[in-house]
């Protein structure tokens, strides 16, 4: 496409269309160059053992109803690779400071969360008896009867994850 026959005898729309098709293509470099490489899995067997490859990555669409599809021995330390990542690695329930004051990072997060009452919703946070019923469990649903869904303003847990987590709640 030739645009230059319809910009003769303009010299000031030559030089703008000049300058335009300058940034037009530095901005197309840049974009290119920004873009960057995928990466490597440095543990491609860790990442292949979730469905759809989230292995606490986040991204699932929902909460599954029961633990089926992650039980407690494909789900490892469920407190660093569900927990430590979405609830306290965004600063929520870290162990500085911890909404709520729900640390759910620190050495002995069970003890921290099973049979005990949340502040605002108090329903039982860890309920091994009834885990779907379990606060920390419901917050994951997208529409939860108290408060936002968790993790607030991240991706919602994979289906996977959650299912480790309920498995988690169900075996303390």
């Amino acid at each position: 496409m030739r645009i230059e026959p319809r910009l003769r005898g303009l010299p000031h729309a030559r030089r703008y269309f000049d300058r335009w098709l300058a940034g037009f293509c530095a901005l197309s470099v840049a974009l290119c160059l920004f873009t960057g490489c995928p990466g490597t899995l440095d543990d491609k067997e860790s990442f292949l053992r979730y469905p759809n490859g989230l292995a606490g990555a986040g991204g699932g669409a929902g909460v599954p109803v029961t633990a089926s599809g992650g039980g407690p021995a494909d789900c490892g330390d469920v407190v660093a690779r569900v927990l430590t990542p979405n609830c306290g690695g965004s600063g929520c329930h870290g162990d500085v400071a911890p909404q709520q004051d729900l640390d759910l990072v620190s050495p002995g997060v069970a003890s921290r969360v099973v049979g005990v009452s949340g502040k605002i919703c108090t329903s039982v946070l860890a309920d091994p008896m009834n885990p779907e019923s379990s606060l920390i469990y419901q917050k994951l649903a997208t529409n939860p009867a108290c408060g936002a869904q968790m993790p607030l303003a991240r991706p919602p847990l994979s289906t996977a994850d959650a299912a480790c987590l309920l498995a988690w709640i169900a075996a303390q």
